[in-house]
This record gives C-alpha cells, sequence and structure tokens, in this order.
C-alpha cells in the first residue's frame, strides 16, 4: 500500500498520494484533469491569498537595466521575468548616501493633487503611480529622472508581488514556503467534491477547506507593506531636501 508522503511537486499533489489519497481514488488514471484544475484552484486561491514573502520580487533600474533610466524619461514598464509576471506593486525606492527614500506610489485622485510638475521637469521623483498603457503595464513617475540621479544615485529599486501561475508540469513545484504546501489538500479536496457534486463529501472536508485558508491568513504579515513614519529614520538625515525626506509626520 503507498504510503502517504509531503506533497512537494504537482504530481504529487493531485496524484494517489495527494489529492487522490483525501477523495478515495487508488489509481493515475481515474479524473485526473479534475484533480489538475482542483489543484490549481487551491494553490492560485491559497498562494494569493496575502502578500506573502513568496510573493515578493524585486527590480533594479538602472542605466544599463531593461529598460533602462533615461534622463527625461517618466515611465517605465514593469518587469516581465518569465514565470514572475507582475501584478502589483508594492515599494519604489532609492538609496542616497545609504539612506533609503522612498517615492510613494500613489492611487490616480491623490497622484493628481499631488504631482504638480509639468511633462518636460526632470529631476528626483517623489511619487509614482501605475498605469497600463495599450501593450505594458508602467510605473509612471511625477517627472523623470535626470543625469544628475542616473550618476549619482545609479539604482530605482522596484518591490512588487507576481501573480499566481498554474502548476502544468509534473514536476512543477509551487512558490509557497515548504510548510504550507500541503494546506493546497483539504482545499483542493473540497473543490474536487463541490465539481464532483459530491455535496456529503464537500460537507465532510469544509472544516479541513477553512482551517487551511485560516492558516494562510494568520501567516506573519511584517516583511510586506510600507509603516507610516511617525518618527525620525533610523539614519536621521532632516528636512528641506525636497527629495522626499522628512522629520516627523508621514511623508506628506
Amino acid at each position: 500500500m503507498a504510503v502517504h508522503t509531503q506533497p512537494l511537486d504537482f504530481v504529487s499533489l493531485f496524484g494517489t498520494d495527494g489529492l487522490g489519497w483525501l477523495v478515495g481514488i487508488r489509481d493515475n488514471t481515474t479524473d485526473v484533469n479534475a484533480r489538475k484544475n482542483a489543484v490549481n484552484q487551491a494553490y492560485v486561491e491559497l498562494a494569493g491569498l496575502i502578500k506573502g514573502y513568496w510573493r515578493r520580487r524585486s527590480f533594479d533600474y538602472t542605466g544599463s537595466s531593461s529598460p533602462a533610466l533615461t534622463s527625461g524619461t517618466r515611465a517605465y514598464s514593469v518587469p516581465t521575468t518569465s514565470g514572475a509576471v507582475f501584478d502589483t506593486a508594492g515599494r519604489l525606492y532609492y538609496r542616497e548616501s545609504g539612506v533609503v527614500v522612498d517615492v510613494r506610489l500613489l492611487g490616480d485622485a491623490e497622484w493628481l493633487e499631488r504631482s504638480a510638475t509639468r511633462s518636460v521637469d526632470t529631476g528626483y521623483p517623489q511619487y509614482a503611480r501605475i498605469v497600463q498603457t495599450s501593450s505594458a503595464t508602467q510605473i509612471e513617475l511625477n517627472r523623470g529622472v535626470n543625469q544628475a540621479f542616473i550618476d549619482t544615485v545609479t539604482t530605482l529599486t522596484l518591490e512588487y508581488f507576481i501573480a499566481i501561475a498554474h502548476l502544468s508540469g509534473d514536476t512543477d513545484t509551487t512558490v509557497l514556503p515548504r510548510n504550507r504546501v500541503h494546506l493546497i489538500l483539504p482545499l483542493a479536496a473540497w473543490w474536487y467534491a463541490i465539481t464532483q457534486g459530491d455535496h456529503q463529501l464537500a460537507n465532510q472536508l469544509k472544516p479541513e477547506a477553512e482551517r487551511a485558508r485560516a492558516e494562510m491568513l494568520k501567516h506573519d504579515l511584517t516583511r510586506t507593506g510600507r509603516p507610516r513614519q511617525l518618527r525620525p529614520a533610523y539614519s536621521y538625515t532632516g528636512s528641506g531636501t525636497g527629495r522626499g525626506r522628512h522629520d516627523y509626520g508621514m511623508g506628506d
């Protein structure tokens, strides 16, 4: 008899030692596509439930990156790395004299209120927003960077969250931490039972599916987001530079 083992790759998630084990399937041919769909449904839901570190990536815009920082240019396409498709922005910043300076990401309404610059203005960016063109998602800065920014600062860093892609090949693995991959199974089993019309099994699995969601939701969130600045920065640099530095307040 097969022994249930910790699932790591796609085949072990939908196979007889994974989802099959939970729903009573003992062969590798019954409802394979349905089991794959159920696993992917549960995986995308759980892995995308919060902006956990497993979804976080970063990209450095420099004078030689693609796209490259260019004097006078205000809009730059987001990263398009294969297997790490951009979903939402997290934080945009640069370092000046070793100190992190945030370029605040704003919504459209606040952007219009704060970005009092002309299209020809250049310098150090203070604000940014995410826009969609006909062909690309872009970061739009309130002013185009100038050559001094490129030469002195050199790097503008975007931290962002990736979209969760479906598993397809048998050896595909998830982006979830290893000790959380197993949470996919009870939710996948519930989805499988629902789609098969087995409401009795679905009702039996529902408490475990809800527990899986709860376990993911309570994961540590301290590594995501940006706290409001209510005290001087650790590396105090004062205010008045006009480049986003402030003493007290909330970075306005």
